[in-house]
């Protein structure tokens, strides 16, 4: 009984790298062996249905017979091939929602702080453009030629204290 259960597939054996992919390949073999046994099997179940023949059948009602009668193992080969089909869907699901949204997500993460470092960067940079043009403003407003009074100088403000550009320079 131990050896049954030993070699058994369980969630263990299909989280372990390339579980899934050996898993659905040897399903697939499987599932496809029994569809091909269900297809041959249906072939020749149809054939013996087609030559029995009853008094007063029409022409093809026999073979119409035989196609109804046998519609149940067609059925059955058709769902065995649309397994193998699905059963050849579960490693490329495992890969794409569990190894590959990872990588894509942090990748994303990645992009999104790079994006943001350079939003931070550029309101910085466009702070300290703003304070060098402030600055220059007002050096050009206290800068006096010769024997001029500047705005500044005019106007009784100084230019002597700490800049805009100063104070954003210590912040930074």
């Amino acid at each position: 009984m131990t050896e049954i259960n030993n070699a058994r597939w369980t969630s263990d054996h299909l989280l372990k790298p390339g579980g899934t992919a050996l898993y659905a390949a040897q399903q697939r073999e499987r599932l496809r062996q029994m569809a091909d046994e269900v297809q041959a099997l249906l072939r020749e179940y149809r054939s013996d249905l087609e030559n029995m023949k009853f008094d007063g059948d029409k022409p093809l009602q026999a073979r119409i017979r035989a196609y109804l009668a046998s519609r149940p193992l067609a059925q059955l080969e058709s769902d065995l091939r649309d397994a193998v089909n699905h059963v050849g869907k579960l490693d490329p699901e495992f890969q794409r929602r569990y190894v590959e949204l990872p990588e894509k997500r942090e990748k994303a993460a990645e992009k999104k702080e790079l994006e943001k470092a350079q939003k931070n960067g550029l309101n910085t940079a466009r702070s300290m453009n703003t304070a060098g043009q402030l600055n220059g403003i007002a050096h050009a407003l206290t800068d006096t030629a010769e024997g001029e009074k500047g705005v500044t100088a005019k106007s009784g403000t100084g230019g002597d204290g700490p800049s805009f550009l100063d104070y954003l320079e210590k912040r930074a």
